[in-house]
């Protein structure tokens, strides 16, 4: 085995399972089950969110759906925005 394939090896296996334990806390069913029904529930926070990807933007999962860093901030502010809160 080549030093390339060794470190493409130990690369992968270490996404897996940064990957893994990330979403490993999460509740199956995504957390929220009331979000759907209610529009009194806020939107999820990114602390409350699983990394998908670092990147630019930085992606979460909440809920059972992808949102960017952006995305989460829109739906905050308009809740807030609503709510008055």
């Amino acid at each position: 085995m080549t030093e390339r394939s060794r470190r493409l090896l130990r690369l992968s296996i270490v996404t897996v399972m940064i990957a893994v334990s990330g979403c490993a806390w999460m509740q199956p069913g995504g957390g929220h089950p009331q979000q759907v029904a209610s529009a009194d529930v806020p939107p999820p926070m990114v602390q409350n969110c699983g990394i998908v990807s670092i990147g630019s933007p930085t992606k979460y999962a909440c809920d059972g759906k992808v949102y960017t860093s952006f995305d989460l901030l829109k739906l905050r502010l308009a809740w807030e925005k609503e709510h008055g809160a």
